[in-house]
């Protein structure tokens, strides 16, 4: 029954990523990293982890050579 439940998730995991693009989950890492900068107490680092979660898609495909498409 676990072995079902385990095999049932993995699959369920499996079509929920390649369902999504690589634009869909980067945006869902940046809502979540938004959310984390804005538990940062100090302003400053808040302000500057914002900024870091603020960078298009396209910037990060260019900075970090993941323009595959």
């Amino acid at each position: 029954m676990i072995r079902k439940f385990i095999f049932c998730m993995n699959v369920s995991c499996a079509l929920l990523f390649t369902a999504c693009s690589s634009q869909q989950l980067y945006a869902t890492g940046q809502a979540y990293q938004r959310q984390q900068c804005l538990k940062i107490p100090d302003t400053e680092q808040s302000r500057q982890c914002l900024n870091n979660a603020d960078k298009s898609y396209d910037d990060y495909k260019r900075e970090t050579g993941a323009d595959h498409n």
